[in-house]
C-alpha cells in the first residue's frame, strides 16, 4: 500500500503575470506528480499561467484594499498570518514555501505557529528594491529562523552569508516551464523584429531601448515590447514623440510568449537591477541572440559577454545601440550567439530544476 503523498503549500500575493507566479506555476505542474499542492494566495484572482486540475489555489481573502496607515498595514498582515496558519490547519500541510519577501515573512511565522517547517524564495535584489523599511527590518530578524533560503545567484548568496546560516541557503535557478520547451520551433520564420518582455516600470528601462533603437538606421526592422505597468502610457508618448508609431509597438497581458519568441530575431533586456531575469533566460532557451544591461543580479550568470550574448552597461543608450545595431547587420554573429545560448540555458530546464526542489523539500521534512 502506498503511503499518502506529503502536501506542499506555496504561499504568494497573487498568481497574476509575474516572473515568481511563473516560477510557482511551474514548479507546481512538475511536482503535483510527487506531492499534493496547495497554492496559497493574499486575495482571490485568476491564475494568469495554465495550472494543473489537481492543483488547489485558496485564497486568504476575497479582496485586499490597501492600507492607508500603520495600524491598518499590521492588521492586514496579521489577518493574513491567521488565515494562512488556518488554511495550513485544516489542510493538514506538511511544508509550506513562501515567495517573495512579505509572502515570505507571513508564511515562516504562520509555519512556526503550526509547528511545520518552512522554506522561503527570495526572488528580489536585496540591494537596490522598493521593499518598505518595515518589512526590511522584519525580513532581518524572520529570514534567520526559516529552515531553508532559496536564493538564485551566487551573487545574491553573498549578501546574506553573515546573516543567515550557511547550511540554510541553497542557489537555485528558475526553472524553464517544460511546456515552454515543447512550444521552441526552429521551423517558423524569423522576422527583423527586435524584442523585449517585463513590467512597464522605471527599473526596466524601456526607454534606453527606445531611444537606442531611434539612433539607428530602422528601415527594415522592427520593434516589439511586451509588458504591462504604469510606464507605459509614458513610453507610448516617447515613441510618438520620436515618430516610430509605425516601428515600435507595446502589447499587454500575453499568454503565447513563445509565438514570439519563435519569431524575433534579436531579444534586449535593460533593467537596471533584477533578482533573476525569466524573460532573459526564457528567450536564450529558445536560442534568440540577447543584449542585456550588466545589471544586479543574474544576467551576468547567463551571459559571457560576447560568447552567447552582449553584456552592456546600465542606462548607456550608446552601448547599448551599438551593440544592437552590431548584431542586426551581423547574421552570422546572430546564429554564433543563438546556439550557444540554447546550450548555457540547459541545467535551467524544468526536469533538472524541479529535481533540485524536490531534493531540498524532502530532507527540509520533520524539521521544526
Amino acid at each position: 500500500m502506498k503511503s499518502p503523498k506529503k502536501k506542499i503549500a506555496f504561499v504568494i500575493a497573487s498568481l497574476a503575470s509575474g516572473g515568481a507566479e511563473r516560477v510557482i506555476s511551474n514548479l507546481s505542474n512538475d511536482l503535483i506528480e510527487k506531492f499534493e499542492i496547495v497554492i496559497i494566495t493574499f486575495e482571490k484572482s485568476t491564475p494568469f499561467y495554465t495550472l494543473d486540475k489537481r492543483i488547489k489555489v485558496i485564497p486568504c481573502l476575497n479582496s485586499i484594499i490597501q492600507p492607508s496607515s500603520f495600524i491598518q498595514s499590521f492588521k492586514l498582515n496579521y489577518n493574513l498570518t491567521k488565515r494562512i496558519y488556518q488554511i495550513l490547519k485544516s489542510e493538514q500541510v506538511n511544508i509550506v514555501i513562501g515567495f517573495i519577501t512579505s509572502a515570505n515573512i507571513l508564511a515562516t511565522i504562520a509555519a512556526k505557529f503550526y509547528r511545520i517547517p518552512c522554506i522561503i524564495s527570495e526572488r528580489n535584489n536585496p540591494i537596490i528594491e522598493d521593499v518598505p523599511k518595515f518589512w526590511v527590518l522584519l525580513r532581518k530578524f524572520i529570514y534567520p529562523i526559516a529552515n531553508k533560503v532559496v536564493l538564485q545567484t551566487k551573487g545574491v548568496k553573498k549578501i546574506y552569508d553573515n546573516k543567515i546560516d550557511a547550511h540554510k541557503i541553497h542557489i537555485l535557478p528558475n526553472p524553464i516551464s517544460s511546456e515552454l520547451t515543447q512550444l521552441r520551433d526552429s521551423s517558423v520564420y524569423k522576422e527583423n523584429l527586435i524584442l523585449t518582455v517585463g513590467r512597464l516600470d522605471k527599473n526596466k528601462c524601456q526607454e534606453d531601448l527606445i531611444k537606442a533603437f531611434s539612433s539607428i538606421n530602422v528601415e527594415n526592422w522592427n520593434l516589439l515590447i511586451i509588458g504591462e505597468g504604469h510606464k507605459k502610457q509614458e513610453l507610448t508618448n516617447l515613441i510618438n514623440s520620436l515618430n516610430l508609431g509605425d516601428k515600435i509597438k507595446i502589447i499587454s497581458k500575453v499568454k503565447n510568449i513563445d509565438e514570439y519568441y519563435n519569431k524575433a530575431s534579436i531579444f534586449v533586456f535593460t533593467s537596471k537591477t533584477e533578482g533573476f531575469p525569466n524573460a532573459l533566460l526564457e528567450a536564450m532557451h529558445f536560442g534568440l541572440p540577447c543584449i542585456s544591461t550588466d545589471c544586479d543580479f543574474g544576467p551576468s550568470d547567463l551571459i559571457n559577454d560576447g560568447e552567447n550574448g552582449f553584456l552592456v552597461p546600465v542606462n548607456q543608450e550608446v552601448i547599448l545601440s551599438q551593440r544592437l545595431q552590431q548584431l542586426m547587420c551581423n547574421k552570422e554573429l546572430r546564429d554564433k550567439f543563438s546556439s550557444q545560448s540554447k546550450l548555457s540555458t540547459d541545467n535551467y530546464q524544468s526536469k533538472k530544476v524541479v529535481k533540485q526542489w524536490e531534493d531540498l523539500i524532502n530532507s527540509t521534512f520533520n524539521r521544526v
